[in-house]
């Protein structure tokens, strides 16, 4: 079907080239999801000079002037403190990352003293340029039975994936969400694909314990632009590490946000409408066939589209005014002091960012070494 409407077979989008529809990588081996956690931490969790401390909540980070020195941190309601000889790794994400710094007296002068928040360094790019893949999920019936996991992945048929997983860690359970993916262009003259399109083998449902498979048999196909301009800000509302700092993602702010995502979503149905697909008896269900011109599309996809979790960039790297991290993570102005994850990418990957962060975290693991050497 997609090529049909002229998207190629990629084998491999990490590759020479990344455009065309293939099926999907990821970090499974075995039928299991590869962690960091499992293959980083697991293979060294009794070394000597490695401490993991669980269930603890990082409240601020200790600074001598303009030197980190260590993290103050709390478990079940004691509060403590961790030492650092020479520097201190802050990892906590495009989210509490930024939370952390302003809760240490970094970043925004102004919002800090409002919080009554001491200023012990300004940094204006704490929790700016928040970035992040903003998705519609188009949705599709399909009439031929016993193809989605709708028909092979309920009832009996969930058992039988459960059996199947168990004996030979295949099937339904040992698969990422999205095997199939595409990276297409919106138009021609383009270097590099610049939309994403991702088919899910069923259809779900809002239930009180969150999604559950679908009786009605079908499958879902996302399709978003893959480097979007708008941004957002994640920053503190009070001085209190147990309190979420507030997100804004601001999405489709960037009118061309909003132009590709529509094009993503003209090719969806453009694959999915083709004549491979008549087999299998294929129907829109949402946006719906109702809906044609392009903002009635876009209205779809602001009432439908959410986060794919991708969130970027509030700690961003660069020698700009707004940049929190040199070219070595080292946080602008603090010694001692580095931000090794997604918050430090200036902008977003050409496609998911689990893969990226694992090699920030390699880089910087070097980058450390060096400096200790």
């Amino acid at each position: 079907a997609a090529a049909q409407v002229g998207i190629r077979h990629n084998p491999d989008y990490n590759g020479a080239s990344q455009e065309g529809i293939a099926m999907s990588q990821a970090t499974i081996a075995g039928g299991r999801r590869m962690s960091t956690a499992r293959c980083y931490l697991d293979p060294v969790r009794n070394r000597q000079n490695l401490h993991i401390e669980t269930q603890a909540l990082t409240e601020g980070l200790v600074l001598d002037g303009k030197r980190c020195t260590g993290v103050r941190y709390s478990v079940a309601g004691e509060v403590r403190e961790a030492r650092a000889g020479r520097a201190v790794v802050v990892s906590a994400g495009a989210f509490n990352s930024p939370q952390l710094l302003e809760l240490s007296g970094i970043g925004q002068p102004e919002r800090l003293r409002n919080l009554g928040i001491e200023v012990r360094h300004e940094l204006p790019g704490v929790g700016e340029n928040l970035r992040d893949h903003y998705v519609p999920r188009t949705r599709w019936q399909v009439g031929k039975k016993g193809i989605t996991f709708n028909d092979r992945g309920r009832g009996l048929g969930l058992a039988h994936q459960v059996l199947r997983y168990a004996l030979f860690r295949q099937g339904m359970l040992a698969m990422t969400g999205a095997p199939i993916r595409a990276f297409v262009c919106s138009r021609e003259g383009l270097e590099a694909p610049d939309l994403m399109l991702g088919w899910i083998p069923m259809l779900t449902e809002p239930s009180p314990r969150g999604p559950r498979i679908s009786r009605q048999s079908g499958l879902t196909l996302y399709a978003h632009a893959m480097r979007p301009e708008s941004k957002g800000q994640v920053h503190i509302t009070v001085a209190d590490a147990r309190r979420p700092p507030a997100i804004n993602f601001n999405f489709l702010s960037s009118p061309p946000d909003a132009e590709l995502t529509v094009r993503a979503v003209r090719i969806a149905r453009a694959i999915m409408t083709a004549p491979a697909m008549t087999p299998f008896q294929v129907s829109e269900v949402a946006p719906g066939g109702d809906r044609t011109t392009d903002d009635e599309i876009l209205d779809w996809v602001k009432k439908a589209a959410e986060t794919t979790y991708h969130p970027v960039g509030t700690c961003k790297m660069g020698s700009d005014p707004m940049a929190v991290v040199d070219a070595q993570l080292r946080v602008h102005g603090i010694a001692g002091l580095r931000v090794a994850d997604a918050s430090i990418m200036p902008t977003l990957t050409s496609g998911n960012t689990n893969a990226p962060s694992i090699m920030i975290g390699e880089k910087a693991a070097d980058m450390v070494l060096n400096a200790a050497t």
